[in-house]
């Protein structure tokens, strides 16, 4: 059996706001390790029952466009939840299931957007 969410790594482009994305990217790329990024919490409120986060670009706690690296732990469930921002997530390994209970069954591998 499947479990809810079971997803290794999923990067996230968060886009919020007016703000020009272009003027906000950064000015060269620089290759890290996952295991060498400041790892945190994505809501650091639930602790370890949040998915790890990292930022790539920006700031995901401010309104602002950021890049980010979600990790969430296998089974990771979301309680209801509402987004005040535009955000865009792909699935760099694993799987993801979109559990919205109008929505047939959709689990999302690899590669996915």
């Amino acid at each position: 059996m499947k479990h809810f969410i079971s997803v290794i790594g999923v990067l996230l482009l968060v886009i919020s706001g007016m703000t020009s994305q272009a003027s906000e990217m950064p000015k060269q790329s620089h290759v890290k390790a996952a295991n060498d990024l400041d790892w945190g919490y994505l809501n650091p409120l639930r602790g370890d029952k949040s998915p790890g986060a990292t930022d790539l670009w920006g700031d995901r706690t401010q309104n602002m466009a950021t890049g980010m690296l979600v990790k969430f732990n296998p089974g990771f469930s979301s309680p209801p939840h509402i987004h005040n921002i535009t955000y865009r997530g792909l699935v760099i390994d694993g799987l993801v299931h979109n559990d919205d209970p109008t929505a047939e069954a959709m689990w999302l591998p690899a590669g996915s957007f």
